[in-house]
Parts: structure tokens; C-alpha cells; sequence
């Protein structure tokens, strides 16, 4: 069985589904993939979580096992692929630290399966965590819509990659998403496609009336990030950092944020928290640093 060996279970209350691949920079090699970076710091935060991925059976997919393992993520649903390679993604970083990427292609996390086990964890979840990227190949894209018709609360983790920044599935994503979450450069996409303004009031109120989208939260690095949630807006500054790379920033905010708004804790405290700990990750190597949670909910 896919993980078997080295499976952590547990009763995840988050499902995070979508693509695994390695990170190569010049710096080194990070096992990442924005899946797998939000339930590993959903995890970390104390909140429980599940990764549905898959890869190959090649030395790749045997360190991303083990470094799940030793993040403590649930593998009882990351499937392994004899034919195909491990996803890799080759990243380039620009002097502000942000990162443009060359996927391999096609990977084993193009052949995601949603079997009866992955169902049932969906409709255990409180949310299902996915994106855009992992539905670059059919067979993902119809596993992935599957898991969507069985999930409570659907979180769409915008991730439009060129050349994958798919309109099509981005609207149909959006069709099933009820929590939206998008950094600055997909506010312009979307904007375009919609041919609105790229405000965050504009393209919330655009959303509501044709998706039905209760929860948006745009990310807009050094500008800090605003939430749309329970029919108010919230403001968060971010905070000041020595950026090493930006390469899970935008997961480790997710993270909080969802692990915050799960407990019940007001969105001007989550917010305040994710920018924080998405502050401390980009100024560290990788998208998972160690951390301890304790250090970002102070008061407590």
C-alpha cells in the first residue's frame, strides 16, 4: 500500500490534496509543493491534517515518504506510481527572493486516484484544502473534482504557474471553492478574466454574485493581506522580514490562518498570526523551517 511502511494516521480535520514535487535552487533540494507545505504546517500548528498526492517509486518519492514521516504528515492517502517520476520543480530566485519555477512533466502527481478511502477522509474533513497546479492532467482534475463533490468546506489555494495557469480551471475551481485564497499577481489574472478592476472589493463582490465565494483572502507581500470572512474586511500589515526566499510564505499564511478560523478565534487575531509565521518563513531556507508553534500565538 501507497506509505505504508512509514504511515502516520490520524483523524485529519483538514484534507490537503494536490500535487508533491522536489524544489531544486541553488541552494539545495526542498520537498514541497503547496499541499503538502499547508498540512505539514497545519501539523505543526496542532491542527491535524492528511496529504492525497502521489509519487513514483524512484529515490525522489522514497525521500519525500520519509521526510513526510519525519514531519509528522499523515500518508495513508499519497499514493505511489510505478511509471511515472517523482514531481520536481526547478526554481529560480530573483534578487527579491521570490521564485519562478519549470515543472517536470508529465509526474506522478498528474495521476492522483480518489478511491474510497480518500472519499471518505473528504466528508470526515472540516475542509479540503487544493489548487489549481494539481489539475494541470485529467486524471487529477477528475480525481480532484471527485474529492470536491464529497468535501463539507472547500478551500481553493489559487496556484497559477505558467504555462499552467489554466482559465478554465481556475473557473471551474472556482465554482466549488466556498474559501478563496490568492496572492497579488493572481488578483491581476483573475481581474483580467473578469475584466473588473483588481481591487480586493471589486473581485470580492465579483465572486460573491457569480461563485457564491463567502471567504476570500488576497496575500500581497510586502502590502500585507486582507480577508473578506462573515460579511467584514480585515486588514493585516506584513511583517518586517530579512527575506531568504518567499517559497512557502504563502502556504505557512494559509496554514495559520485556517488552523485560527477552525478554533473559532476572531480574524483579526488569525490574520495577525499568519503574517507572522509567514514573515519567519521567508526568512528561512525552505518551505517548512523548524518552528515552534508556541512562538507565533502568544498570549495564549
Amino acid at each position: 500500500m501507497p506509505g505504508e511502511d512509514i504511515a502516520v494516521t490520524i483523524q485529519a480535520s483538514v484534507l490537503c490534496v494536490g500535487e508533491t514535487l522536489w524544489d531544486v535552487l541553488p541552494t539545495g533540494e526542498f520537498l514541497g509543493g503547496a499541499p503538502l507545505n499547508v498540512a505539514a504546517h497545519l501539523v505543526r500548528l496542532g491542527t491535524p491534517a492528511a496529504l492525497v498526492s502521489r509519487v513514483g517509486i524512484d529515490w525522489r518519492g522514497h525521500l519525500a515518504l520519509e521526510r513526510m514521516h519525519e514531519l509528522h504528515l499523515d500518508t495513508s492517502h499519497v499514493q505511489t506510481d510505478a511509471r511515472l517520476p517523482t514531481g520536481e520543480a526547478r526554481a529560480v530566485l530573483d534578487a527579491t527572493g521570490s521564485a519562478s519555477y519549470a515543472f517536470l512533466e508529465p509526474a506522478a502527481w498528474d495521476r492522483i486516484e480518489a478511491g474510497d478511502g480518500v472519499l471518505d477522509a473528504a466528508r470526515r474533513s472540516r475542509a479540503v484544502v487544493f489548487g489549481t497546479l494539481a489539475q494541470r492532467a485529467p486524471a487529477s482534475r477528475s480525481a480532484i473534482d471527485e474529492i470536491l463533490g464529497a468535501a463539507e468546506w472547500r478551500v481553493l489555494d489559487v496556484n497559477l504557474r505558467a504555462p499552467h495557469a489554466d482559465r478554465d480551471v481556475a473557473m471551474r475551481s472556482l465554482e466549488r471553492a466556498d474559501f478563496v485564497k490568492l496572492n497579488e499577481h493572481e488578483l491581476v489574472a483573475f481581474a483580467r478574466w473578469f475584466g473588473i478592476e483588481p481591487e480586493p472589493g471589486q473581485l470580492q463582490e465579483f465572486l460573491a454574485l457569480e461563485f457564491g465565494t463567502t471567504t476570500l483572502c488576497i496575500t500581497r507581500g510586502p502590502e500585507g493581506a486582507v480577508l473578506w470572512h462573515e460579511g467584514r474586511w480585515t486588514r493585516q500589515a506584513a511583517f518586517a522580514t530579512a527575506v531568504v526566499d518567499t517559497i512557502g510564505a504563502g502556504d505557512a499564511f494559509l496554514a495559520m490562518l485556517l488552523s485560527e478560523l477552525l478554533c473559532g478565534r476572531p480574524a483579526s487575531l488569525a490574520m495577525e498570526r499568519a503574517a507572522h509565521l509567514a514573515a519567519y518563513v521567508a526568512s528561512r531556507p525552505g518551505a517548512v523551517p523548524p518552528y515552534d508553534a508556541g512562538q507565533f500565538r502568544s498570549g495564549e
